[in-house]
């Protein structure tokens, strides 16, 4: 079994991967926005929606989740601060 200090650990590592699928969302949209905006391909603006919200609701996905490890750190990191782990 892990210690809450192990546990703290391992949440930072999946934290670190959720982010940069977070900014890797933002990045796809900005260079998707981007190519629209040069070229003004109306007659693709619907598949460019269509792209862009799915992206945007992977990225919604990633944040639920980033919520979630914060809070599982928050847990851990006072249960660390109470046995005097930290």
């Amino acid at each position: 079994m892990q210690t809450p200090a192990e546990q703290y650990e391992q949440l930072v590592g999946e934290e670190d991967k959720v982010v940069f699928g977070i900014q890797t969302c933002e990045h796809c949209v900005t260079l998707l926005l981007d190519n629209l905006y040069r070229t003004g391909e109306a007659q693709n603006q619907d598949t460019y929606s269509e792209i862009l919200k799915i992206i945007h609701e992977v990225e919604q996905r990633l944040r639920r989740e980033w919520l979630e490890l914060k809070i599982k750190k928050a847990v851990l990191a006072h249960q660390m601060q109470q046995k005097g782990d930290v």
